[in-house]
């Protein structure tokens, strides 16, 4: 029997089924960027280039962030003893102050946390200096969603962060045209404004028919903030989210991050006009507990993000751990409701969820035949992990960034057993506190305390 060829064979794995079921001793074949068979025994009808040996290995699907700001990388351990308003405060400041060559360390950093957590995809936020950060990220292997961060308006912001409404516009077609499907498609451009109160209705309502004119999406913040609620209501005499709706922006290809501090009459909005929601659970906590059930119960879509490092870090396994809990605390001990937040839902959330706000389920999200080979494999032998009664659970209880061995984005592997293979990581690493005590002096803040240990 003549073998039909593949790139890779991962063989007798414990696999992941879309519906959160594991079939144990399967084979995934993939080709051309694609699984191409899931199934027993794949070995007597495939001859790969590579094979990987998946025994005490689950294969699943890869983690995606639906909301993240790489560009933050250098603000980790900055921020969270720090009191409100953080992002005018640190976020912001910080971003307007890279260089380009800070930009691309700071989303290589970014990668290389990514990978080593299961992330194969996700969407940012964008900030300056767009160039490097997209070769960066091409750079890296990882599957993204990117924007230019774009406001015309704002006390709060840095002035070199503030287009006129013009600019904003034609320099974020520009970037469309620029950047979109780069790295053999992994990269996708989207439109943004950064939020209601740095765009005026004219660069909202031009970024968002640009982005149906162009068949793409755009990415948000949404009533994160008290006074991001309180700036609409005092500006509009309505809700940010009512506002939104009534100047015709909200949509199947809007990206809602965080929407927080939201009415009853904003969920029916979110859930008719089809808008993707993505929290970011421990960014979140320390502003409210998101509404997650009943914006589900709505019929709502929601997938989970990180909102950067310099809140929380970046690895999905540890915001669905937060999630769970403090969704069950608030949500569910007090009305005797302990399943408010399962595993199944929370698999779902960080899987499909955030794959359909980045507006590609049709493509990732689950290990389906056909669909692209973006997957980690966890080692299931370690004694947090082995022996357990419900490995879904214990997924999102106890696996940690050291428990994935390996990663593959659109068919190719960036990271085999541990060692990343896109990203010079010892470099990287040296590198990574040079600009620290730079940007420090630039925002008049102290020098960070390593250094003044040494």
């Amino acid at each position: 029997m003549t073998k039909e060829t593949c790139d890779i064979l991962i063989n007798n794995a414990l696999v992941m089924n879309p519906d959160f079921t594991f079939s144990r001793d399967t084979s995934i074949a993939i080709r051309d960027k694609r699984i191409l068979k899931i199934g027993k025994d794949l070995q007597q009808f495939y001859q790969a280039e590579e094979t990987l040996d998946g025994r005490n290995r689950l294969a699943m699907p890869g983690l995606i962030d639906g909301h993240t700001h790489l560009s933050q990388q250098l603000l980790r351990g900055m921020i969270s003893d720090e009191y409100p308003i953080i992002y005018q405060r640190f976020n912001l400041p910080l971003e307007s102050k890279l260089t380009r060559e800070e930009v691309a360390l700071s989303v290589k950093l970014g990668c290389l946390e990514m990978i080593r957590s299961g992330t194969t995809s996700f969407a940012d936020a964008g900030s300056t200096h767009m160039d490097a950060f997209v070769e960066s990220v091409e750079e890296s292997g990882l599957r993204a969603t990117v924007t230019r961060s774009t406001s015309d308006t704002g006390e709060f912001l840095p002035a070199e962060m503030v287009d006129t409404t013009q600019e904003g516009l034609r320099e974020s077609e520009e970037f469309f045209r620029t950047y979109h499907n780069r790295g053999d498609g992994r990269i996708r451009a989207w439109f943004q404004y950064r939020s209601m109160a740095s765009a005026t209705d004219e660069l909202i309502v031009g970024l968002t028919e640009m982005a149906r004119e162009y068949d793409t999406g755009v990415h948000t913040h949404i009533s994160e903030y008290s006074e991001s609620v309180l700036y609409a209501q005092r500006t509009h005499q309505m809700r940010e989210i009512e506002y939104l709706d009534r100047l015709g922006v909200m949509g199947k290809n809007l990206l809602a991050a965080h929407c927080l501090l939201i009415s009853e009459n904003d969920i029916r909005i979110l859930a008719e006009s089809g808008t993707k929601v993505v929290h970011c659970p421990r960014s979140n906590l320390g502003k409210a507990v998101s509404k997650t059930p009943s914006l589900l119960s709505h019929g709502v879509s929601v997938g989970l993000g990180t909102d950067g490092t310099a809140h929380s870090g970046l690895s999905i396994f540890r915001e669905m751990t937060a999630f769970r809990h403090s969704q069950i605390v608030t949500n569910g001990v007090p009305f005797l409701d302990f399943s408010v937040m399962n595993s199944r839902m929370l698999m779902e959330l960080a899987t499909m969820g955030s794959a359909r706000a980045l507006m590609q389920d049709q493509d990732i999200g689950s290990l389906e035949e056909g669909k692209l080979a973006d997957l980690i494999l966890v080692d299931l032998s370690a004694p947090h992990i082995t022996p357990t009664h419900n490995l879904l659970n214990t997924l999102t209880e106890s696996v940690g960034t050291g428990d994935i061995s390996d990663v593959m984005i659109n068919g190719k592997l960036v990271m085999r057993n541990r060692e990343i293979l896109t990203l010079d990581e010892e470099r990287l690493l040296q590198e990574a506190e040079g600009p620290l005590n730079r940007l420090n002096a630039a925002n008049g803040w102290p020098d960070h305390a390593l250094a003044a240990c040494r």
